[in-house]
C-alpha cells in the first residue's frame, strides 16, 4: 500500500521489487538489485535472480512496513522479520513491534501505515560504477549521453542502506518557516556526526540516517535564527517549535556538504527536452481548450485550427457532391433524347 508524500516515486520502485521477490520467492528464488531508476514518468529496475531455498528465508529481513505521520511526515520502518543467531545456525523470526506509538513523538498526530516496501539497498554501488566508466569511455555511441551520465552519477552517490529521503522544502512547510541552503542544512547533520546524500528521485531530497530526533531539532535551532509568525498552537509546526532542543547543532560550513558531482559542477538534473514534457492524450481522444495545462496553447491553437480547417473542407466536399447530385438527373435526361432521336 504507497503512502503520499514526496519519496511517493522512491516507494513506487520499492513496491515493485517487493513484488518482484515476492513473485521469485514461490519458485525458491530470490533477487539481488544493481540498479533501479526513476525517470522521466516511468520506473525501471534492473535485478539478477538467485536460486536457494536457504537464502530465500532472509526476504523478511529485506522487507519494512513505513509509519508516516499524517502531520509533520516523520517517517520509521518497521521490520517484517528479524534474524536470531543460535549456536553454528540462524533462526528467522517475526520482527518486534510496533516501533512507533499510537501518536507521533513529535507533532501528536496519527499514522499512516504503509508497505511492505523493499527496505535493502535498491543499487549496487560497484556496478554502478563500472556501468558509469564503461558508458563514459564510449560516450560517442550514446546520443543521450548526457542523461544517462546525470542518472548513473546521482544513484552512484546515495547512501544505498537508507530507504526512503526527506525533502527540505516539506520540513519548512511543516514549521512555515524560511528553508536553508542544502548545504547549510547537510553541513548540520555532517556536524552532528551522521551521513547525508542527495537522491536521483528528486532533486531536493535528501538521504540521512540521522534520526527525526535530530533533524527536528536542526530545524528548531534555524527557526530560532529565523523567526517566524505565531501560529495556531494546534498546529504540527507549533507543537514542535514548542519543545526545546536536545541537540547542540552546529551550521559551520563543511566539505563534505557538497557532492563530488557538485563540487565538478556535473549537471545532475537535466532540463526537459521540450514544453510540456509528459504524457500527452491517449489516442483518440478530442482536444478542447481544457488541455492548454498538458500540451500547451500553441499545441491546442493549432489543433483547433487544424479540426475547423477539416471541418470547412468537409463542408466543402458536401456541398460539392450535393451539386454533383443535382447536375446527374439533367445529363442522364439529355444523354437521352440525343439517343432518342438518332
Amino acid at each position: 500500500y504507497p503512502l503520499r508524500g514526496k519519496d511517493c516515486h522512491e516507494m513506487a520502485l520499492r513496491i515493485l521489487l517487493a513484488s518482484i521477490e515476492s513473485h521469485a520467492n514461490r519458485y525458491k528464488r530470490y533477487i539481488v538489485p544493481v540498479l533501479s531508476v526513476q525517470m522521466d514518468f516511468y520506473v525501471r529496475v534492473f535485478v539478477r535472480v538467485y536460486t536457494s531455498a536457504s537464502a530465500m528465508k532472509k526476504t523478511p529481513l529485506k522487507l519494512s512496513y513505513v509509519y508516516q505521520c499524517i502531520g509533520c511526515d516523520s517517517f520509521h520502518l518497521q521490520p517484517v522479520g528479524r534474524s536470531l543467531p543460535k549456536n553454528k545456525s540462524v533462526r528467522y523470526l517475526p520482527a518486534t513491534g510496533p516501533v512507533v506509538a499510537q501518536e507521533c513523538s513529535h507533532c501528536g498526530k496519527k499514522y499512516n501505515m504503509g508497505g511492505p516496501i523493499w527496505s535493502a539497498p535498491m543499487h549496487d554501488q560497484e556496478w554502478v560504477t563500472s556501468i558509469l566508466n564503461s558508458v563514459t569511455s564510449m560516450k560517442h555511441r550514446y546520443p543521450a549521453f548526457d542523461r544517462i551520465y546525470a542518472v548513473l552519477t546521482t544513484v552512484s552517490e546515495e547512501l544505498i542502506d537508507v530507504p526512503l529521503f526527506l525533502s527540505l522544502h516539506n520540513l519548512c512547510a511543516t514549521l512555515k518557516c524560511i528553508s536553508p541552503s542544502a548545504a547549510m542544512f547537510r553541513s548540520a547533520v555532517i556536524n552532528a556526526k551522521y551521513r547525508i546524500s542527495g537522491t536521483h528521485v528528486n532533486p531536493l531530497g535528501m538521504k540521512t540516517d540521522a534520526p527525526m530526533e535530530i533533524i527536528w531539532d536542526i530545524m528548531r535551532c534555524w527557526v530560532k535564527n529565523h523567526p517566524i509568525k505565531a501560529q495556531s498552537p494546534e498546529q504540527p509546526g507549533s507543537v514542535i517549535l514548542s519543545k526545546e532542543p536536545s541537540h547542540q547543532v552546529d551550521f559551520s560550513r563543511q566539505i563534505g556538504s557538497m557532492s563530488k558531482a557538485q563540487a565538478k559542477k556535473v549537471a545532475r538534473f537535466l532540463p526537459n527536452p521540450e514544453k510540456h514534457w509528459g504524457p500527452k492524450l491517449r489516442a483518440g481522444r478530442q482536444i478542447t481548450s481544457k488541455h492548454v495545462s498538458l500540451i500547451g496553447h500553441e499545441a491546442v491553437n493549432g489543433h483547433l485550427n487544424q479540426h475547423h480547417e477539416e471541418l470547412k473542407e468537409e463542408e466543402d466536399a458536401e456541398q460539392e457532391e450535393n451539386v454533383q447530385q443535382e447536375l446527374d438527373p439533367k445529363r442522364q435526361k439529355t444523354t437521352e433524347d440525343i439517343s432518342s432521336s438518332s
